[in-house]
């Protein structure tokens, strides 16, 4: 008895990630090298994290590495509260 062939059920909205290579050595150096002015510069993490190809905890790791200070989130998180409501 032939069963029909059934196409694989696709799941979720999203398209699969690509994997990429851990960035080790030489390769992580020049990646801390090329953020960390662009950061102090004002750029944001996820800007940079865009524009390299980067997941965002990777370029922040970078930063922290290179001895980079974070800005903070300039109170987003509490600015209802801040402003008493």
């Amino acid at each position: 008895m032939n069963e029909p062939s059934r196409k694989p059920v696709e799941r979720g909205g999203r398209p699969p990630q690509k994997r990429r290579p851990r960035l080790t050595g030489e390769a992580r150096e020049r990646m801390r090298t090329a953020i960390a002015p662009a950061y102090k510069a004002g750029d944001t993490i996820r800007g940079l994290a865009a524009l390299h190809d980067l997941s965002y905890g990777l370029t922040r790791a970078l930063l922290l590495e290179a001895g980079v200070t974070l800005r903070t989130r300039r109170g987003r998180r509490d600015a209802g509260k801040a402003a008493g409501r």
